[in-house]
């Protein structure tokens, strides 16, 4: 009885045979693919978070070199963010004025001599929505101008392009609050 069982254990051909090696191959393949699209969709999700904290940046910064401006010679009114969802860019811009006590300030960007710092956003990414054109910041409380027309609130939303992913919400109020969604 175990002489006829090893002899049948040795004269079947041991290895795998063809479909086996395809059905192997073809869930490794499938594994594969999965793993790659993953890795892609969670590398452009860290691109979107990323521009996300750089429009946070640059706002915070706009507040804060209003701020640290202010009583000093020669210092612009304000400062301020200008978005353009055209090109997928935003300018921290330097509000100026012709009178040296800012009364004749004219509260929005006006073109590249009011540069202070140029941002653009990943080839990934664009502005999904914008209900502002300029957050301006005018010390010393400071007073925050959303325009157009004086918002109490302002929207910024990023998404991935060509993506159903979820987007990215900024929010800035009247009184200068960040918050994120």
């Amino acid at each position: 009885m175990i002489k006829d069982l090893i002899k049948f254990l040795n004269s079947r051909n041991s290895g795998f045979t063809l479909i086996e090696l395809l059905i192997v191959i073809g869930i490794i393949t499938l594994l594969s693919t999965m793993a790659i699209f993953y890795s892609h969709t969670g590398e452009r999700q860290i691109i979107l978070f990323q521009e996300q904290v750089k429009i946070l940046n640059a706002i915070s910064r706009a507040k804060s070199l209003s701020i640290n401006t202010f009583n000093q010679q020669d210092v612009p009114c304000g400062f301020g963010v200008h978005f353009d969802s055209s090109n997928g860019s935003f300018i921290i811009f330097k509000e100026l004025a012709t009178k040296i006590d800012c009364s004749n300030v004219d509260f929005q960007y006006s073109g590249e001599s009011e540069d202070f710092e140029v941002f653009n956003l990943n080839s990934f990414i664009v502005f999904d929505s914008l209900t502002l054109d300029d957050i301006i910041f005018f010390p010393p409380e400071p007073i925050i101008a959303i325009l157009p027309d004086f918002q109490e609130e302002a929207t910024i939303s990023l998404k991935i392009i060509g993506s159903t992913e979820p987007i990215v919400i900024i929010k800035v109020n009247k009184f200068g609050m960040i918050t994120t969604q």
